[in-house]
């Protein structure tokens, strides 16, 4: 007989973490594997899934001689897996006419699920104050994508997208919410929440908007920094229109606020930013700059050249995802940084190449900060991984539309 006091408590939205009456149930070391995935889907259909759809989710990518035999097997291995937990001694998995469910004797507390009634309750709510209340409520609950350990499979997959739409369409609402009741306290706290979550579905404009209505606008222009850079290097876009209205307003508040340019210039002038060596910044601030210094230099005539380092295999080839990229990248930039001077710039292009303007130099000097470069790596042997492309920089396009064609050429690998 089960004690009626047995409660599983399941923890599915942006991680993984059983416990059964404070013990926590860890079943096998993999997470993925049969037996683990077969208690989960247990967890979350409380009221039963039927055993071709159990067979169908375990194995429907593999070529099984017995199915049926299988599932008996991973049953018993489930089984006996919860009893060595330290649990109570019973028999939590409850198969019936062909429905396999956890005991109904047992409770079961699933996020996900609490979620879900949350979010449609709150969706079909007339009153805004429950509304409001059926949304804090289910947004709390969310944290990440249902069972992200489980990605590849279908009926994770097809419920991690259900409940996806459901938090986007309740986090749009309540956000929508605290702006019309003006609490952008409340609305900075769950924008920065979902853009913790969701980097690129670009909940920074809400963000963005609730920093600047609280008078941090320090912060919200950090942050429209870090969600342009952002964008531009993992997904190659610029940030929304909505977003670059905030920087407008941005910029329209410092202008009309006497007090706002005192602590803007304050900052500036206490700045410790290294200022030895070359200027490190975005690409997307990379592109304007350069832009603006062709404009400067075009007076006096000066030679500017554009030098493109690139991350090889040390036979040539571009250097893809590896374990030593991410060091050697950490370590080309900061080469780069005290070989050229405090007058030149450069900037990440991509996960391998980084983009330097060196300016009022010959091509025979763009060599010798190749060899400094080469120096300031911690190894002789590194040299050989480094790949260098020169190009002149038109002064004469400055100010057209033609003003980054050489830019683009030397990234593009055009030489």
């Amino acid at each position: 007989m089960y004690e009626s006091d047995i409660v599983f408590n399941a923890k599915f939205l942006g991680a993984v973490d059983v416990s059964c009456n404070g013990t926590n149930i860890i079943l096998e070391r993999n997470n993925t594997t049969k037996v683990n995935q077969l208690f989960q889907m247990l967890l979350y259909y409380q009221n039963g899934v039927s055993r071709d759809q159990v067979i169908y989710n375990l194995f429907h990518n593999e070529e099984i001689a017995d199915e049926s035999n299988s599932l008996r097997a991973i049953v018993f291995r489930l089984r006996k897996a919860l009893i060595a937990t330290g649990i109570p001694d019973e028999d939590y998995v409850y198969i019936k006419r062909g429905t396999y469910r956890i005991n109904p004797g047992v409770s079961v507390d699933c996020d996900a699920l609490k979620f879900e009634d949350y979010a449609k309750q709150a969706l079909a709510a007339d009153d805004v104050k429950n509304q409001q209340d059926l949304l804090e409520a289910a947004l709390e609950l969310y944290n990440g994508d249902f069972l992200p350990t489980l990605s590849g499979y279908e009926w994770v997959v097809t419920t991690q997208v259900r409940l996806k739409k459901l938090f986007d369409r309740c986090l749009k609402q309540l956000l929508e919410i605290y702006k019309l009741q003006n609490e952008y306290d409340k609305m900075l706290k769950l924008s920065h929440k979902a853009n913790e979550i969701y980097p690129y579905d670009g909940w920074q404009t809400y963000e963005m908007e609730a920093l600047i209505e609280v008078g941090n606008t320090k912060e919200a222009l950090k942050l429209y920094e870090d969600t342009e850079a952002l964008m531009f290097e993992e997904l190659g876009v610029s940030v929304s229109s909505k977003m670059t209205e905030q920087l407008d307003k941005l910029g329209s508040q410092v202008m009309n606020n006497s007090d706002m340019i005192s602590e803007v210039k304050k900052n500036l002038d206490t700045s410790k930013e290294e200022i030895e060596g070359a200027f490190y910044c975005t690409y997307p601030v990379f592109v304007e700059s350069y832009r603006y210094i062709k404009r400067v230099i075009r007076r006096s005539g000066a030679a500017a050249w554009l030098m493109l380092c690139t991350i090889t295999d040390g036979k040539g080839f571009a250097l893809s995802d590896s374990d030593r990229l991410g060091s050697l990248a950490d370590e080309l930039s900061e080469a780069i940084r005290v070989s050229a001077r405090g007058g030149d710039m450069y900037a990440r292009y991509s996960n391998n190449q980084f983009v330097v303007l060196l300016l009022d130099i010959t091509q025979e000097d763009c060599v010798l900060v190749q060899t400094r470069i080469n120096e300031n790596l911690s190894k002789e042997s590194r040299k050989r991984y480094i790949k260098y492309h020169l190009a002149p920089v038109n002064l004469l396009s400055a100010g057209t539309d033609n003003d980054t064609d050489e830019l683009k050429d030397i990234v593009r690998g055009d030489e």
